[in-house]
């Protein structure tokens, strides 16, 4: 969690910079695939505290209110930056490049442009990087195999959001680059304007993307197949176990999951034995799962009357 919300501090100060630079570069130049990237640099920057605002809320702990803990916190405002921010950016894109469709063609010095796009890109592949290599170790941390497991697999929201929003942010200066540089050369405006509408799609793209991911989250995804493999090989191998007829689990956070199991043990036992083995069995969850910190164990009652 701690790589998570350092790749979003990151995030944060190279799109606060690269944002300021970014609309200074329109005002000089007018080109809309410049605006369309101020408005995914301002997006950026609203991501990235609406995420830290998600870590801070998830941090209060347990209460009468949210007896489970609020790390579900950083799901929802993943979701609303992905939605909100992510969605409303891409449409502002979309819109600057059909309405620029067909205007005049106007000769201005773009080297400024250049010069931001260039350490945009410079900023922004960074961020990337640093994102990468907090994917990569979540990849090998959780077993994924693949970036793409990792990313429909993770609990990660935040993580995975950043993530994604650095990406795009790399696509998206290059295409910003390849339609000033093409207006300029041509004198035709239509290129900086496809650019534009090419970055608001895929801004839009992602958002639907990740939206999808993120709604799994929010509404009670358990663990993966191959925890829940692990688990039920984990109690079925505590002594005095005979049969575990339900087990359900959940995230609450990603760094929370909570466990409940119905088990049936040994009739031998006797009530002392049926709570040491009930003890076993949380142990042997919290092994298989780490992230297990909510562990329900109910024990078949008739097992209770011995």
């Amino acid at each position: 969690m701690s790589s998570t919300r350092f790749v979003v501090y990151v995030s944060l100060v190279a799109s606060a910079i690269i944002a300021a630079a970014k609309f200074v570069a329109y005002l000089a130049t007018g080109n809309v695939s410049m605006l369309s990237q101020t408005y995914y640099s301002i997006a950026d920057v609203g991501n990235q505290l609406l995420l830290l605002v998600g870590f801070r809320l998830s941090e209060a702990g347990r209460s009468r209110k949210h007896p489970f803990g609020r790390g579900k916190e950083q799901y929802f405002f993943a979701f609303v930056v992905t939605m909100l921010l992510f969605g409303v950016a891409g449409y502002a894109a979309v819109r600057e490049g059909y309405a620029a469709l067909g205007s005049p063609f106007v000769a201005v010095d773009v080297r400024i442009n250049y010069l931001v796009l260039g350490v945009a890109l410079v900023f922004e592949s960074v961020a990337f990087y640093k994102s990468y290599e907090a994917v990569a170790a979540e990849r090998d941390t959780e077993g994924f195999g693949s970036l793409l497991n990792t990313f429909r697999r993770t609990k990660d929201a935040p993580l995975l959001v950043a993530a994604t929003e650095n990406l795009v942010a790399v696509v998206g200066v290059l295409l910003a680059l390849l339609g000033v540089f093409l207006t300029d050369v041509t004198g035709n405006t239509t290129y900086d304007a496809v650019a534009s509408a090419g970055i608001g799609l895929l801004l839009m793209g992602f958002a639907l993307m990740l939206a999808w991911e993120n709604r799994s989250l929010l509404v009670g995804e358990g663990v993966t197949r191959a925890e829940r493999t692990a688990v039920l090989a984990a109690i079925n191998d505590v002594a005095g176990v005979e049969e575990v007829s339900d087990l359900r689990t959940m995230h609450l956070g990603p760094e929370s999951v909570l466990v409940a199991c119905d088990i049936a043990f040994d009739e031998s036992l006797d009530t002392a034995g049926v709570e040491r083995a009930v003890d076993a069995v949380e142990t042997a969850i919290q092994e298989a799962v780490p992230e297990a910190d909510r562990i329900y164990v109910e024990a078949e009652s008739d097992r209770l009357t011995r």
